[in-house]
C-alpha cells in the first residue's frame, strides 16, 4: 500500500479552495464547528441599538469548554480554537443527559452577578461614550444610560453573561465539549432579554455535543475473519500488451475508399502485426446546443468547437455513441451527430446538456499494431524476450492484486470490529468530518484542471447538504471505526512512534516543497492513519485470515 504520506493528503492547491469553502459553509475550515449565532436570536432587540454599543456577535456566548480535543481525536487537531473570556462568573449548573452524545445545561446565573455584568458593560460605555456637551468619558451615567437605551445595554450584559457562565459550566462540570453550545430553544435569547432586570437572577438552558464514551464488546482477537482474494487475471495481461502495442503504432493515411471503422478497445490476442483500417477519424466539429423540436440551437463555447480532432474510432471513446455515429463514412463526407454530455463534464455549463455537432471528416487514417516478438519485447523495455515481458508484466499485476488483497482484509476486520464499540457519533463530529471531506473533492476537482471559476460554483451550501445526506452513512462509519481504532490502542498499548511520524512528514515537505501545507493537519492526519495502520497489522497477527474466492461480478441485465 502507498505510504501514509501520500494515501492521506491531497495538498496540492488545497489551501484556497478549502478557505472559499470555510467560506460559503460559513464555518472555520480547521475544525468546521458551526452553529448559528445568538445574535441572530435576539436581531430584533438589537437592531435599534447604537453602533457603539451593539455587540458584533454572540461568539463568546456560544465558545465550547477552554479544553482542547487535541490528542483526543487526530482529525480535530488542526488550528483548534477556543474563544475565550476575561469575566469569570459562579453558576449554578444542572446536567441533562440527551441522545446523540448531546448534554443540555440549565444554567443559573445570581442576581449578584447579573449586576456585575450590567454594570461594567454600562461602566465600559460611559468611558467610550462621545455625548454632546461632554468630554468623553465624562457623561454621568444617567446621561450615558438614556443616550445608548437600556434594552441595548441590557442585550451587551446579556452576552456578556452567557459568554461568561458557559464555558464556566462546561468547567465545573468537566464536560468535555465538541465545538459549539447553541441555546436550547430558538426564541431563548429574545425571552432573555425581555425578562433581564439588572437586579435580578437569569436562568437559560444551551444544548452542548459532547465527546463520546466509546466502550468495546465482545473479543477482537482469536476469531477467523474471512476476505475475498484478488485474482491474478489473464485479461489484465492482455490488456497490458495491447497497450503497449498501441503506443508503438504507427498511422497512415487511408486509401481513396476506406469508411472509418468502429474497433473493440483492445487489440485481437494473435501475435502478428494488426492493421486497423480507417481507425482515426480526423474531424472538423461545430457544437450546437439542441432544441426542443430537434432542431440546432445556439453554438456552444469555443470549448466544443475544433478542427483537424483525430477521433479513434474505438468503443467508449470520445463521447458516448460518437464513433457509431460516423462509422462508415469517408473522407469528404458530413454528418450532423447528436451527444449528450456526461453528468460529470469538467464545464459545468456542459453537463448532462443534448447538443448536435456538425462534423466534417477531412481525412481517415489507418493503425498498424506492431506484432508481439522477442524484438518487440526487447524495444519497450528491459526484457530479454516476449515471455521474460510477459512474466513482468504478471509480476506487476500481481503486486497490484496483493495490494487490494490487503485492501479487503483490512475492510473485512473493519467490518467485524466495527460491531464491537457502543457509541453515539454527535452531530458536530459528522459534519466536521463531512466538511472536511467536502473540501477535499473541491481541490481533486482543481488539481486535475479543473478551473477556478466552476470549481468556486460548485461550492454552495445546496450542493454541501446533497453530499452530506449522500455521504452520512459512509461517514459515521469511518468515525465509528476510528473510535474502536482509538479504544483498542489504548487497551493494546499501541501508540505512534515520533520518529515515523517525523520521516512521513519528510516526506511530505519534500513532496509539496514550495507549496502551501498546513503542517499540523498533515501531522494529525499522519498519526492517525498510522495509528490504524499499527492497529490493523495488530488484528492480522492475532486473528486468522481465511481467503476466499472472490465473487463473481453480476451479469448485466439485458436491455429490454
Amino acid at each position: 500500500p502507498a505510504p501514509p504520506a501520500c494515501a492521506v493528503l491531497r495538498m496540492k492547491s488545497a489551501s484556497t479552495v478549502l478557505a472559499l469553502c470555510a467560506i460559503v459553509l460559513a464555518a472555520p475550515v480547521a475544525s468546521y464547528l458551526s452553529t448559528p449565532s445568538l445574535r441572530s436570536s435576539g436581531a430584533s432587540l438589537l437592531n435599534g441599538a447604537p453602533a457603539a454599543c451593539r455587540p458584533s456577535q454572540f461568539q463568546a456566548a456560544i465558545s465550547s469548554s477552554s479544553r482542547s480535543l487535541i490528542g483526543n481525536f487526530p482529525a480535530l487537531r488542526t488550528g483548534a480554537k477556543r474563544a475565550s473570556t476575561a469575566v469569570r462568573m459562579a453558576v449554578n449548573v444542572d446536567v441533562e443527559d440527551l441522545p446523540g452524545s448531546v448534554k443540555k445545561l440549565s444554567i443559573q446565573v445570581s442576581a449578584d452577578e447579573c449586576s456585575k455584568a450590567y454594570e461594567s458593560v454600562l461602566g465600559r460605555l460611559a468611558k467610550q461614550a462621545e455625548i454632546p456637551g461632554f468630554r468623553r468619558g465624562k457623561a454621568p451615567l444617567p446621561m450615558v444610560l438614556n443616550h445608548f437605551g437600556k434594552q441595548s445595554i441590557s442585550a451587551e450584559a446579556c452576552e456578556q453573561i452567557i459568554g461568561a457562565a458557559v464555558p464556566m459550566a462546561l468547567q465545573q462540570q468537566e464536560i468535555r465539549a465538541i465545538g459549539q453550545a447553541k441555546m436550547a430553544d430558538d426564541d431563548a435569547v429574545a425571552k432573555m432579554l425581555e425578562k433581564f432586570k439588572p437586579g435580578e437572577g437569569v436562568d437559560f438552558e444551551v444544548l452542548v455535543d459532547v465527546w463520546p464514551e466509546a466502550t468495546l464488546k465482545g473479543e477482537y482477537t482469536g476469531l477467523t475473519v474471512e476476505a475475498e482474494e484478488e485474482p491474478i487475471e489473464e485479461e489484465l495481461l492482455l490488456n497490458a500488451l495491447s497497450e503497449m502495442r498501441k503506443r508503438e503504432a504507427l498511422s497512415v493515411i487511408s486509401g481513396g475508399d476506406a469508411k472509418s471503422k468502429v474497433y473493440p478497445s483492445r487489440l485481437p490476442e494473435d501475435a502478428d502485426e494488426v492493421k486497423q483500417v480507417g481507425n482515426i477519424a480526423v474531424v472538423d466539429l461545430i457544437g450546437y446546443k439542441k432544441n426542443d423540436d430537434g432542431s440546432k440551437g445556439d453554438k456552444l463555447p469555443d470549448l466544443a468547437i475544433g478542427e483537424n480532432v483525430e477521433v479513434r474510432m474505438e468503443k467508449g471513446k470520445f463521447f458516448e455513441g460518437f464513433v457509431e455515429s460516423i462509422e462508415g463514412m469517408q473522407a469528404g463526407d458530413e454528418a450532423l451527430v447528436p451527444v449528450t454530455f456526461p453528468s460529470n463534464h469538467k464545464v459545468a455549463e456542459l453537463r448532462g446538456l443534448e447538443a448536435l455537432f456538425d462534423v466534417k471528416i477531412k481525412a481517415l487514417k489507418d493503425s498498424v499494431y506492431p506484432a508481439l516478438t522477442d524484438e518487440f519485447a526487447q524495444k519497450i523495455s528491459d526484457a530479454s524476450d516476449l515471455d521474460e515481458l510477459k512474466l513482468k508484466i504478471r509480476k506487476g499485476i500481481g503486486q497490484e492484486s496483493m495490494v487490494s488483497t490487503e485492501k479487503n482484509i483490512n475492510k473485512a476486520l473493519e467490518d467485524h470490529i466495527i460491531t464491537l464499540v457502543n457509541v453515539e457519533i454527535p452531530e458536530t463530529l459528522i459534519d466536521e468530518q463531512t466538511k472536511t471531506k467536502f473540501a477535499s473533492m473541491m481541490s481533486d476537482f482543481k488539481a486535475k484542471g479543473m478551473d477556478d471559476a466552476e470549481v468556486k460554483k460548485m461550492i454552495t451550501k445546496e450542493n454541501f447538504d446533497k453530499y452530506k445526506k449522500n455521504s452520512r452513512d459512509n461517514t459515521v462509519r469511518a468515525l465509528t471505526i476510528s473510535f474502536v481504532i482509538g479504544e483498542i490502542a489504548k487497551k493494546e498499548g499501541i501508540k505512534v512512534d515520533n520518529a515515523e511520524v517525523e520521516g512521513e512528514m519528510t516526506q511530505l515537505r519534500q513532496q509539496y516543497a514550495g507549496e502551501e501545507m498546513d503542517e499540523e493537519q498533515a501531522r494529525s492526519r499522519v498519526e492517525a492513519e498510522l495509528e490504524r495502520q499499527k492497529v490493523l497489522e495488530f488484528l492480522k497477527e492475532n486473528n486468522t485470515i481465511k481467503l476466499i474466492a472472490k465473487a463473481p461480478e453480476p451479469e448485466p441485465e439485458p436491455e429490454a
